[in-house]
Parts: structure tokens; C-alpha cells; sequence
């Protein structure tokens, strides 16, 4: 999975209402697609509708969308259609390329040279955009903990790696950039672990991609249990704690606009 890499005032929002995806202050976006993007992944399919860009007229049409750094150093928006047909990348053979399509494997990971430099790469098939993608390895962090299941070095390692991995509950995930959440499972709702700058952010996952198996897609299951629940509970307990936050900061600032703005008679200074 993908950590968070920007914060939401760093979004392109005029990029976005270019879209229709902006209203005012509000954006039209599941919380899931904002987070995607936000970590550096691709949003789910979304349906846009009534766009005029360069000059182009667009009634309706289905897209994902992610986010690259710009000239500027600032977050461009980029957008991927649903195309006809996929383009294979150069380094890979047209075979690997059919067992991707076909999901006879989940990603091949690829060592090339850019620029003089060895790179290594995983890549993936969004069938929804019909579409390779190409994740830079380094980029790639394994949760710390999983359900409250904490990771060895050795399981982190063959998650960044583009693996699939087993906990010691039967859980299964694999990093996917084709997913929203940037990862795959067994299960269809995860509760992660990952350390940020300001510590252990617990993330809940839901709705996730079932994983891919030598024979098609593996079955999924909503169990949901202890170490589901214990690592929910402190989910929970972090997300109140931050709308306490967020509620005194609002309190503070609205305190402060009104002790700046009148004088004890009630006129304005």
C-alpha cells in the first residue's frame, strides 16, 4: 500500500472543478478516491459528466485519476480513461503481457535501466481501464501491522516486492496499485497499521479487491475477527481523538476572528 504522501490543501482543486468534482468548498469525491490520491495511488472509477476541456466536449464518461508532481514541483492531476485496447510497456514480452490481461498473474516485477539507473519496477493490469501500470518499487511500503498482526522485516519485504503474504490468521494481502486502498486481500475489511511522522496512524480498508491465484480470483471473506476488532476499537479511538482536535482548532480560531473583530461595544475595528 501506498502511506500518505500529500495533504489535502495540497490537492489541484481547480483541476478538480475542471471536472465537476469540486463544488464550492466541497468535494464530490468518496473518501476512499480522495486517500488515493493523497498516498500517490489511482481513485476507482468515476463517472464524470457535462466536461468541456482543450476544447473538447465530453457528455458523460468513466475515468480514474491519480496524481503526479509537476515542473512546479506542484500536484498535477492526471487522468485515465477507459481505453479500447492497452498498450504493452516496452520491457515487458507479449506473454507476460497475456498473463496479466488474463490474471493468470497479479503483477511482474521488472529490473530496468533509466537514465543509467537500475530501477525496480512491478507491474500491474487495471482491467478497468484496460491499462498497464507501472508502480517504481521504492514507493511501495508495507503496512506495520495488520489487524493488529504486526509484520516480521521478512513479510515486509516480500510485500514491497509485490508478494502476497500470509498472517498468522489466514490473512492474505499483496500490494496493488490498481486498488484505491493500494492493497488486495482475502478479507474484504482491514484495519492497518502505519507509522507517519506524528506516529501510528490506524487506516480502516473496506470494500477491498479480492487477491489474484493461479486459478482466477480468490474467495473473500467478511469475518471479522478479534484482531479485527481490537484494531478497530483503536481506529475508532484515534478518529474521535482527531475530531476533538479538529473541533478545539475551530473553537480557538472562531474565538480569535471574534476577539480581532469588535470592540467591547460591538463595533467593528
Amino acid at each position: 500500500m501506498n502511506t500518505v504522501i500529500l495533504n489535502e490543501k495540497d490537492l489541484p482543486m481547480e483541476q478538480l472543478r475542471e471536472l465537476g468534482l469540486v463544488k464550492g468548498e466541497e468535494m464530490l469525491m468518496e473518501r476512499k478516491d480522495i486517500h488515493a490520491l493523497l498516498s500517490g495511488g489511482r481513485t476507482n472509477l468515476i463517472k464524470l459528466h457535462d466536461i468541456s476541456r482543450s476544447g473538447i466536449e465530453i457528455k458523460e464518461m468513466e475515468v480514474k485519476l491519480s496524481l503526479v508532481r509537476g515542473v512546479s514541483g506542484k500536484p498535477d492531476l492526471l487522468v485515465h480513461p477507459v481505453y479500447k485496447q492497452s498498450l504493452n510497456p516496452s520491457y515487458i514480452t507479449q506473454a507476460e503481457a497475456d498473463q496479466l490481461i488474463l490474471g493468470e498473474k497479479a503483477n511482474i516485477l521488472k529490473e530496468v535501466d533509466r537514465e543509467g539507473e537500475k530501477k525496480s519496477l512491478l507491474v500491474e493490469y487495471d482491467w478497468d481501464t484496460k491499462e498497464f501500470v507501472v508502480t517504481d518499487m521504492l514507493k511501495v511500503k508495507a503496512p506495520d501491522k495488520v489487524n493488529g498482526m504486526a509484520l516480521s522485516p521478512y513479510q515486509k519485504e516480500r510485500y514491497s516486492a509485490g508478494r502476497q503474504i500470509e498472517l498468522e490468521d489466514g490473512t492474505l494481502i499483496q500490494a496493488s496499485s490498481t486498488s484505491a486502498e493500494g492493497i488486495r486481500s482475502n478479507r474484504l475489511a482491514l484495519v492497518v497499521s502505519v507509522l507517519m511522522d506524528g506516529g501510528i496512524s490506524y487506516l480502516l480498508l473496506t470494500g477491498l479487491k479480492a487477491l489474484i491465484g493461479e486459478k482466477g480470483m480468490l474467495a473473500q471473506t467478511n469475518e471479522k475477527n478479534n484482531g479485527y476488532k481490537q484494531a478497530f476499537k483503536e481506529y475508532e479511538k484515534q478518529q474521535l481523538s482527531r475530531l476533538g482536535d479538529m473541533l478545539s482548532d475551530e473553537k480557538l480560531n472562531t474565538n480569535a476572528a471574534h476577539s480581532r473583530g469588535y470592540t467591547r461595544s460591538g463595533m467593528s475595528r
